[in-house]
């Protein structure tokens, strides 16, 4: 579980988007801002985040604080429920699911995506010989950008 953010961390976040010190921010720096302070909400909670926020287009600080304090999910959270779903799908409990199921579930579950952003992200995912991915290294890409242990060397 993360740990509760220090009014010290928002308010430095707060003030490295605030890059002309007027004391407000756009609502789109509001979104890089939770992001940024490790939240991962979905492009819905940030929809719904601005319409309790009102048509205004300046955010303060006291209304940045709300939003980052929502209990929006995290890299770890997101983790464990990706993990849980890929198990239930895998059939065989080897850590693999067949790359056509994983493209019909991206296409089709949750906040769907399109034809290409499907092509794009798997791109970067590693197909067997057999056709199947290994759910823990496309999670660790998902999350993290990069499979877990790719370029430390």
């Amino acid at each position: 579980m993360a740990s509760k953010l220090s009014d010290e961390e928002i308010r430095a976040c707060f003030t490295a988007l605030d890059t002309d010190g007027d004391g407000v921010i756009t609502r789109e720096d509001l979104a890089f801002g939770i992001r940024a302070l490790g939240k991962i909400p979905s492009q819905e909670q940030i929809k719904k985040l601005f319409e309790e926020i009102g048509t205004t287009s300046l955010i303060n600080f006291e209304v940045f604080k709300k939003g980052v304090e929502k209990p929006f999910p995290t890299p770890f959270s997101a983790d464990k429920a990706m993990k849980s779903t890929f198990q239930e799908l895998d059939a065989n409990n080897d850590g693999t699911i067949q790359e056509s199921e994983l493209r019909q579930m991206l296409l089709t579950l949750g906040f769907p995506m399109s034809h290409k952003e499907v092509d794009t992200l798997m791109q970067d995912v590693e197909v067997d010989n057999a056709g199947r991915i290994r759910y823990d290294r496309f999670i660790d890409l998902v999350i993290n950008g990069s499979p877990v242990g790719e370029g430390l060397l």
